[in-house]
């Protein structure tokens, strides 16, 4: 099987992580993470695997800033979200 340029590689590997969840993210960068640690990854192919889990890490960051801008803020004292408060 060859291996296709590592530029071309490197959309398949954004496609593939567009549609993961955090978790599931997370889970394949742990993957990458414990080959790269156990050296079953040749020297050959470390530049790979380092973007390849870069990618996977690009798309948790995005995720998460996605759900920070989403999360809603309340008041302490009114306990309704900040910007959505009336004034009396």
């Amino acid at each position: 099987m060859t291996t296709p340029p590592l530029t071309e590689q490197i959309k398949i590997w954004r496609e593939e992580a567009e549609v993961l969840t955090y978790e599931e993210s997370l889970v394949a960068l742990d993957l990458l993470l414990t080959e790269l640690q156990n050296d079953n990854v040749p020297m050959a192919e470390l530049q790979r695997h380092h973007l390849h889990g870069q990618i996977y890490l690009e798309h948790c960051e995005a995720l998460l800033n996605t759900m920070e801008a989403n999360v809603v803020q309340l008041d302490p004292e009114t306990l309704t979200p900040i910007g959505e408060q009336t004034n009396a």
